[in-house]
Order: structure tokens, then C-alpha cells, then sequence
């Protein structure tokens, strides 16, 4: 397996999707400096609320465009490889992209860190930067099998418009759980302390139970790995078109 996740990232070498690795979170970072005393708090909030889901739809379209716009997948299905492992570590590799933007996220707000009134606490940034990269990976594989089958209006529109409306429409009520798109913004209301507009959440409010946090990540590691086998195994059944 590792040599198809080294494989993998050879191809991406030179290409936009590493540069996403650093703009994705830097643009972030820069509407956050905007926000003055609030460059914490909203650098997080626009990051797991509008920007990630953009960019993990904007790197599987590129994932997919590699291998579909030339050959139409012709290098990869005509080679004796596992197609299952391929799948799969095109979905880890990206998983391990969108980690270390979570984390140059992270770096970038400690380095901001001055213009902090009401400051997070360095445990809770980075407890929060982790849980942000794992309760997100379950959008890859789906981001990638829209993909493939939407190309990047499709994945753009049902991953960041869609998902963002479903997550406003489910984050601050007891149903929360049944959106995969809360599961992050929930989970931040209790270890970061932000709401999913952005304020700060006053001491006692309900939306900072600490119980949701076992349970969206519980939530978030099933339905990924879910996805995985799922979307791999229909990827192994493809062919050239």
C-alpha cells in the first residue's frame, strides 16, 4: 500500500493541488487578519464552515482530472494493479493534504496570535485543528466519486452549497447528528467554544456539551470508512470508457 500512496503523490508533484496544501489555509488566515480582535475565532469558523469543503471538493476534481482528462483512466486501468488500492490512496493522500493545511491553519493562527482579546487555549486549538482534519475526511471519498461522476460544478455545488445549507439548517438543533455536514461545526462549539456564526459561546450554553464530541467523531470515522469501501469497490468495477 505504500508504494500506491507513494505513487500517488508523485503524480501531484509540481502540480495546483500541492499549492491548495498552502493557499487554501493562508486565504483563510487573511479573512480572519480582516476580523481585527476576532482573527482566532473567525480564521477557525470560515475555515470548517466555507473554505475546507471548497477546497476538499477542489482537490478531488483535480485528484480525478489527472488520470480522467487525458487517457480517460486508459494508464490506470490497463496496468496489473489493484484498482481498490489505487482508489484508496488517492482518498488517503488527499486526506493527508487536508491535514496539513488544518495544521499550517494552525500554525498560522498561533503566529496571530497577538491580536487575540478573548484568546483560545493552545490545548483547545490544537484538540480542534485534529478533530476539524478527522471529522472531515468522510468528505473526500464522496468528493472524489462526485467527481468522477459530476466533474467539479456537481462536487462544488452539493459538497460546499448543499452541505453548508445542510449544516446551518441541522448545527444548533437536537438533530444535529443526522448531518454528517454538523458534525464538525457541532464538535467546535464545545472544544473551541465558537458558534457556528462565529461569536463566541458564553459559559453554560448548551451548545457546548462536551458528550457531542465522542459522538460526531464516532459518527465521522464510521461513515468514512464507510464511503472508503464503498466508493473503492465500485471504482474496482470500472472501466474505459
Amino acid at each position: 500500500m505504500l508504494k500506491y500512496l507513494q505513487a500517488e503523490n508523485l503524480k501531484n508533484k509540481g502540480t495546483f493541488i500541492k499549492k491548495l496544501i498552502l493557499i487554501a489555509p493562508i486565504v483563510t488566515l487573511v479573512i480572519g487578519f480582516m476580523t481585527g480582535k476576532y482573527f482566532e475565532a473567525n480564521s477557525f469558523n470560515q475555515w470548517y464552515m466555507m473554505i475546507l469543503p471548497g477546497y476538499i471538493s477542489i482537490m478531488a476534481v483535480m485528484t480525478n482530472e489527472k488520470d480522467q482528462k487525458k487517457l480517460r483512466y486508459r494508464a490506470v486501468f490497463g496496468l496489473p494493479i489493484s484498482l481498490k488500492k489505487v482508489w484508496i490512496s488517492k482518498v488517503l493522500v488527499n486526506g493527508i493534504y487536508m491535514t496539513f493545511s488544518c495544521m499550517i491553519l494552525l500554525v498560522g493562527i498561533f503566529l496571530g496570535s497577538y491580536l487575540r482579546i478573548t484568546p483560545i487555549p493552545a490545548f483547545s486549538a490544537f484538540a480542534g485543528a485534529g478533530l476539524i482534519a478527522v471529522t472531515s475526511l468522510w468528505q473526500i471519498p464522496l468528493c472524489m466519486f462526485l467527481a468522477k461522476k459530476l466533474g467539479m460544478l456537481g462536487t462544488v455545488l452539493i459538497n460546499a452549497g448543499v452541505g453548508t445549507v445542510l449544516n446551518v439548517m441541522a448545527v444548533s438543533t437536537s438533530m444535529w447528528w443526522i448531518s454528517p455536514y454538523s458534525w464538525t461545526s457541532r464538535i467546535m462549539c464545545s472544544v473551541l467554544g465558537i458558534l457556528p456564526n462565529g461569536e463566541l459561546a458564553g459559559i453554560g450554553d448548551p451548545l457546548r456539551n462536551p458528550l457531542v464530541i465522542p459522538i460526531g467523531i464516532v459518527l465521522s470515522v464510521a461513515l468514512f470508512i464507510l464511503l472508503l469501501i464503498v466508493t473503492a469497490n465500485w471504482f474496482e468495477k470500472q472501466e474505459v470508457n
